[in-house]
């Protein structure tokens, strides 16, 4: 690493992420000869992952500082040697020691590990920048607990024939076998794609609501990639992909080998514009390692690279068409000309005058009483009554209302009930790194 060409000044180191515990103010302060191997470009070791060691004694992993590109960069280095000392304490003053308060010189940058494989390389490599299981501890930076699973399974690695690792061998086997550890090695050896591509629709616009289909094709297995969408909207995993996991915006793809795996994702928008979905991720590589030691008798030390490694990356959009403006029709009401109804003329019926029987009127002659003769007086003449003869009968009218047509109707009226219907429906795992240092080899 080149020497910076403006020293630091002196000053406080950040923690490391997930720490648990507040460290000592010496062990944040950066000044002295510890500034000085700062300033060289090395790392500074400051504190273990727990409170449990003294000063001269830490527990693994170990939280370092270091410049990268001009930021003082903290983050946890992982032993790689089961039996060493870590060297990384430091003294009442402040300046770095080992588990016997000897003064220590700097931690350089190193090669790597030379007395592992190729292949234990690879496999380390991945587990520091992938989260792997411990039994029912997830492994990561996060937490002790997270650390300690993540140390045990680099020490599963690098110290598996260890005689002082002989009593973890059955959980090493149990969460990191021959088999994972080739699995993983495949990962690591394979051109790693990661490809985002529309495919419904290929090509055009979609309505206000309709779904849009994704594909992310990679073979970048048991490694979260963030995927996002457009604000506002969501991705989920559609289709058949029993193999894909999506947990917020980390999607994780089940799989080994080279052949990538397709993962169908969907979008759904109800508003009008362009929407995109991305894809990145940090590719697997053995180069994104930072390895470094304080000596022979000193852990050999492993650090993800969390600032230097490019991501690779992948997007794709699609077009959501503004709905259509719809101008309400106008509607000129028909004009209805009333049918002319003529009325119907309804004939009385001319009245049938009833027959009356012709009685024959036969005339009443008066009696006319004879008055009997007074003796000597002369009998006057009597007019005799001629009958009179009756004027003919004219024909009664008929009496009563005249008939009318009368039309008559009937209304049927039903009645029904509407029904509304509601339905309602680690501890530390395998071992602390306390217990790690309390194994170490006694070196004469």
């Amino acid at each position: 690493m080149p020497v910076r060409t403006a020293a630091a000044p002196a000053f406080t180191a950040g923690l490391c992420e997930g720490t648990e515990y507040t460290p000592s103010e010496q062990m944040l302060d950066i000044s002295g000869i510890r500034l000085d191997h700062y300033n060289d470009g090395n790392i500074v070791p400051m504190y273990g992952t727990t409170d449990r060691g003294t000063s001269a004694a830490v527990d693994a992993p170990v939280c370092g500082v270091r410049d990268v590109d001009g930021i003082a960069k903290s983050e946890w280095m992982y032993c790689t040697d089961f039996d060493l000392d870590p060297c990384s304490g430091v003294d009442e003053n402040g300046l770095p020691v080992d588990k016997h308060n000897d003064e220590m010189g700097a931690t350089v940058p190193s090669a790597g590990n030379p007395d592992l494989s190729a292949d234990d390389l690879a496999v380390i490599s991945w587990l520091l920048q992938n989260p792997a299981r411990l039994d029912g501890t997830v492994s990561g930076n996060g937490s002790e607990n997270a650390r300690s699973a993540r140390q045990t399974l680099v020490w599963c690695v690098s110290d598996y024939d260890n005689p002082l690792m002989a009593d973890f061998k059955s959980l090493c086997d149990r969460n990191i076998g021959s088999d994972e550890r080739a699995r993983i090695v495949e990962i690591m050896n394979v051109t790693q794609t990661l490809d985002l591509a529309r495919k419904t629709p290929a090509t055009g616009t979609l309505k206000a609501g309709e779904t849009a289909v994704f594909t992310l094709n990679t073979n970048m297995y048991r490694k979260p990639i963030t995927v996002q969408s457009s604000a506002g909207t969501e991705l989920a995993v559609c289709g058949d992909n029993a193999k894909a996991t999506l947990s917020g915006n980390q999607l994780t793809v089940d799989g080994r080998g080279d052949a990538p795996t397709a993962v169908d994702l969907c979008l759904a928008s109800t508003n009008a514009g362009d929407y995109s979905v991305t894809a990145s991720v940090i590719p697997d590589s053995v180069e994104n390692l930072h390895w470094n030691t304080a000596g022979a008798e000193c852990q050999i030390f492993a650090s993800f690279d969390t600032v230097r490694p490019a991501s690779m990356n992948a997007s794709a959009s699609v077009g959501y068409a503004a709905a259509p403006t719809t101008t309400p029709a106008t509607t000129t009401p028909a004009t209805t000309t009333p049918a002319t109804t003529t009325p119907a003329t309804t004939t009385p019926a001319t009245p049938v005058a009833p027959i009356v029987p012709i009685v024959p009127i036969v005339p009443i002659v008066p009696i006319v009483p004879v008055v009997p003769a007074v003796p000597g007086a002369p009998v006057p003449s009597q007019p005799v009554a001629t009958p009179a003869t009756p004027a003919p009968s004219a024909p009664k009218p008929a009496t009563g209302p005249r008939p009318v047509a009368i039309d008559g109707g009937a209304a049927e009226q039903n009645s029904g009930r509407n029904v509304a219907v509601a339905v309602t429906g680690l501890g530390l795992v395998g071992m602390a790194a306390a217990g790690a240092v309390a194994l170490r080899r006694k070196r004469s």
